[in-house]
């Protein structure tokens, strides 16, 4: 009996280690695929920068006014992107996409609400960027100056789910509301 239980005993203890190590390979595998797209972005309040060291804001979406998505709708809505990553030229809001729309070419992206993101059915419109708390000086200064619009460099995975993965500053164009 002993015999059997020197056998088992490592081998009972290593496979939820080996379970718990595929969990994790997994999930970040899966968290590196997707597209990468630019999003302009606004509405951030530079009040709240530094709770937390994560910078709150709204996505700006192209052709889109921020009325059009709801927040208590828009875990029932999903964006249509059509550009070349990373620039986005138009968005189209739909009740529902399905594959037709990708297929045919109406769409080159399409973006879903993420209902287990920290932002849950308002992830279409707002989301939240983590910095380095020796970051987020710098970012409170481009953020209040109103020359600069802040970009948000998001991954879309292959289920349309939202990532922020940086924020990054350009000159506003003069056709751009301040």
């Amino acid at each position: 009996m002993s015999h059997y239980r020197r056998f088992f005993l490592p081998l009972a203890l290593l496979l939820p280690l080996a379970g718990l190590a595929l969990i994790w390979w997994t999930t970040d595998r899966e968290s590196r695929q997707g597209t990468e797209w630019d999003v302009p972005i606004a509405g951030y309040d530079p009040r709240d920068l530094l709770r937390g060291h994560y910078v709150q804001f709204r996505y700006d979406w192209p052709a889109t006014d921020e009325g059009q998505i709801p927040s208590w709708a828009a875990a029932r809505k999903s964006l249509c992107i059509s550009g070349t990553a990373p620039e986005i030229a138009s968005v189209e809001i739909y009740d529902r996409i399905d594959a037709d729309h990708l297929a045919d070419g109406r769409c080159d992206m399409v973006v879903r609400a993420n209902p287990w993101s920290e932002e849950g059915n308002d992830g279409l419109t707002r989301d939240r960027l983590y910095v380095a708390q020796d970051a987020a000086r710098d970012y409170e200064k481009n953020l209040v100056d109103p020359d600069l619009q802040a970009i948000a460099r998001i991954r879309i995975n292959n289920d349309g789910f939202i990532t922020p993965l940086s924020l990054r500053f350009r000159p506003r164009r003069e056709e751009e509301n301040r």
